[in-house]
């Protein structure tokens, strides 16, 4: 039993794909899915060229290649290894894979139309390929970092050594006064060590755990580091003036976005003008982007280094003038990164720095942004 013409004519206008039939260029007869498609109604497209459903940079192109389909006519999937676009009504243009198929019929040549709009499936190879180089990026910044770790660690494990055996032979020698300084000198360098080790697991944490969303009041987040830090503060004594009013909300990974004030706070009062008692604003920008600032007024340091300070492990100063493991910037860099953010830094030696966090308003993180 063969189909009716009716029936045949359902299952055209069920379609999800365009179709449409074309003789001499000239569009005879759409689909449903052909105007919902391209936004023209099939009064609009019955009689026109199809001309009018492609982008004028491919029209002179389009033509020469109808020519030569015209001369050898055949099924035929066109933009699989080559970008092809249409243009809607709107004006908007848009990816497609591209169905002829040549139908004759009382010596007259029909050409049978599909169109696929395939814009969903060029966004997911877009993310793909995103996503592909979020990840090398990610494994490129732990080798790295893990090759800073391992170097910085030796100096500590020589010390742990050294001083391991200097402990040694002081008791046998019965010098217990040498035999304590040693055995001192070796604790401090395992703590050192210890610190080293726990700032490569949070580095190497948070570059592989996606940010959890959810809706920072920014003031907030702010006053509750600052509060985490009271006893710091009053002990150097440090004016802290914030300025950010009210009511400003943020999406962000509350972990994460805590941790990084807290290493901006951290460093603005460790690196203090000696003698002096820090002043550290946090203060808000609201065009063209939304921009968070922490200012200090601290020994500061060369611009040339505006960017080597958020390497990891990357220290201007040795270890005894300021102890720390030099994990906090790049963790900070690493936060604003994954949520689509930007960090800048601004010095002069010896003037102060500020530290900018730029978030841009309506950003969404990708689940694989953890990757950067």
């Amino acid at each position: 039993m063969n189909a009716t013409p009716e029936q045949l004519k359902m299952i055209v206008e069920s379609a999800f794909a365009a179709r449409f039939l074309i003789a001499d260029d000239r569009i005879l007869y759409v689909n449903r899915a052909t105007e919902d498609m391209f936004g023209y109604s099939a009064e609009e497209l019955v009689g026109r060229t199809v001309d009018m459903l492609l982008p004028d940079a491919a029209r002179a192109r389009d033509a020469g290649l109808r020519e030569e389909y015209y001369k050898a006519p055949r099924r035929i999937l066109l933009g699989v290894d080559k970008d092809l676009r249409a243009r809607k009504k709107s004006g908007v243009e848009f990816p497609i894979h591209l169905g002829l198929a040549p139908i004759r019929e009382d010596g007259r040549l029909y050409v049978a139309v599909t169109v696929f709009d395939i814009s969903h499936h060029k966004e997911i190879e877009r993310q793909l390929v995103e996503r592909a180089d979020e990840l090398q990026l990610a494994n490129e910044r732990l080798a790295r970092f893990a090759y800073i770790a391992s170097h910085d660690l030796q100096e500590p494990l020589r010390k742990i050594a050294a001083f391991a055996d200097i402990v040694t032979a002081s008791i046998a020698k019965g010098d217990l006064a040498e035999a304590a300084h040693a055995s001192e000198v070796a604790r401090a360098s395992a703590l050192r060590a210890r610190q080293l080790v726990d700032g490569l697991l949070a580095f190497s944490r948070q570059v592989s755990t996606p940010p959890r969303l959810e809706t920072l009041d920014l003031r907030r987040e702010i006053e509750a580091v600052v509060s985490d830090f009271s006893e710091l503060i009053r002990q150097t004594q440090a004016q802290i003036a914030v300025t950010v009013p009210p009511g400003v909300l943020i999406e962000a990974d509350k972990l994460q976005f805590e941790r990084c004030l807290s290493s901006l706070l951290s460093n603005a009062i460790k690196y203090r003008k000696p003698g002096r008692a820090p002043n550290i604003r946090f203060f808000l920008q609201r065009e063209p982007e939304l921009a968070l600032s922490v200012a200090d007024d601290g020994i500061g340091f060369e611009p040339k280094y505006a960017e080597a300070i958020f390497e990891p492990l990357r220290r201007l100063h040795s270890f005894t003038q300021y102890p720390g493991t030099g994990v906090g910037l790049a963790l900070c860099k690493s936060t604003c990164e994954r949520h689509g953010w930007r960090i800048e830094a601004d010095s002069q030696l010896g003037a102060g720095a500020t530290f900018t966090m730029t978030i841009p308003r309506g950003e969404k993180v990708s689940p694989l942004k953890a990757s950067a």
